[in-house]
């Protein structure tokens, strides 16, 4: 969250005061967001996502390109998918994806 928070105040070309302001939350608050110090609660980080117009998972995982928030709702409602699933089942399915990795990191080099 620390890197997407500062890398939307500089691009905004906002002051730390600034950007507190805009964002509704105390600069000792921003500061310690920026430095990766705070532990906001979901309900700011659904504050400071809404007041920033981005998405509360880009927000924490650093994203602003909505192709890329696509992707990652995917594979997160395919992890829920998974999860439910019987254990014997979990383990072939991650046995299956760790060679597929394999094959696709293999193809990379």
């Amino acid at each position: 969250m620390a890197s997407a928070m500062r890398a939307i105040m500089v691009k905004q070309n906002k002051s730390l005061t600034d950007f507190s302001e805009e964002l509704g939350i105390s600069r000792t608050a921003l500061y310690d967001y920026l430095r990766a110090k705070g532990n906001p609660s979901a309900a700011t980080i659904e504050h400071i996502s809404e007041k920033l117009g981005v998405h509360p998972i880009s927000l924490l995982v650093g994203l602003e390109d909505n192709d890329n928030l696509g992707i990652i709702l995917l594979l997160l409602e395919m992890i829920q998918s998974i999860a439910v699933l019987p254990e014997k089942k979990r383990l072939h399915f991650a046995e299956l994806f760790l060679e597929m990795v394999q094959l696709w990191v293999g193809d990379a080099e």
